[in-house]
């Protein structure tokens, strides 16, 4: 038990919190200002007059399902608006590597995978680098809809849930 709690301190001072310099302060609105206060000082913004917040400290200590034990977090997926402004940000500020870029002219999008630390590049034809960039943890796929950079943002994505463009079953 010690060791672990011993890891998990080294890994929270290793791990830096991005800083107000780091994510441009002079450009963020109040409430990012506000989001970035709580990453540096959590405990700071624990609970609010009106709000109750739920003890969550047991997923902190649970022991996943034995089934779960090669289970990997293989990609969560981002939409962006410009691409390169956002690429900029998860390699150059998240030390992030670019490790596929694809093209979809047909349906209007384009994909690029980004994935912690220093990754090989998957190399070979095409379904050879989707396996082995479907094989790599941690990846953030950042989708970019073609023209979406000059949308309005309330009217970028039907979420398909509360949408008045949604369908109705």
């Amino acid at each position: 038990v010690a060791s672990s709690t011993m890891s998990a301190s080294l890994f929270l001072r290793l791990t830096p919190f991005p800083t107000l310099a780091m994510l441009g302060r002079a450009s963020m609105t109040a409430p990012a200002l506000s989001r970035v206060a709580c990453m540096q000082h959590p405990t700071a913004c624990m609970s609010t007059a009106s709000t109750q917040i739920p003890d969550v400290s047991q997923y902190m200590t649970d022991v996943p399902p034995p089934e779960t034990k090669d289970y990997i977090m293989q990609q969560t997926m981002i939409r962006v608006k410009d691409p390169i402004t956002s690429l900029d940000f998860y390699t150059k500020v998240l030390g992030m590597k670019l490790i596929m870029a694809k093209n979809f002219p047909q349906w209007g999008f384009s994909v690029y995978f980004v994935a912690p630390g220093d990754r090989d590049v998957p190399i070979g034809d095409d379904a050879s680098v989707w396996q082995q960039c479907m094989m790599t943890p941690g990846c953030i796929e950042l989708t970019w809809n073609h023209g979406s950079e000059t949308e309005e943002a309330a009217r970028v994505y039907n979420v398909g849930n509360s949408d008045a463009m949604a369908p109705r079953t």
